[in-house]
């Protein structure tokens, strides 16, 4: 089985399930910190999917994924 880490994106970047697995497991400098961008759409897409399968309140969603988020913008600077 495949995952489309871009979902909505003209261009789809599809995993199979186990590097799926390993890139969500990752923990290096905390979960929150991606060393590259494939760890980092995985771990979006396993966020939102645990979201939309109702795993996380809100405030526990938005303030995990701003983590992902912010985490990763301040690497590209």
């Amino acid at each position: 089985m495949t995952i489309n880490l871009r979902p909505m994106a003209a261009t789809p970047l599809e995993v199979d399930d186990k590097t799926y697995r390993d890139l969500v497991a990752r923990k290096g400098s905390g979960w929150s910190n991606c060393d590259d961008e494939l760890e980092w759409l995985a771990k979006l897409h396993y966020l939102r999917s645990g979201f939309r399968e109702g795993k996380l309140e809100p405030a526990q969603f938005e303030e995990r994924e701003a983590r992902l988020v912010v985490g990763w913008l301040r690497k590209l600077t």
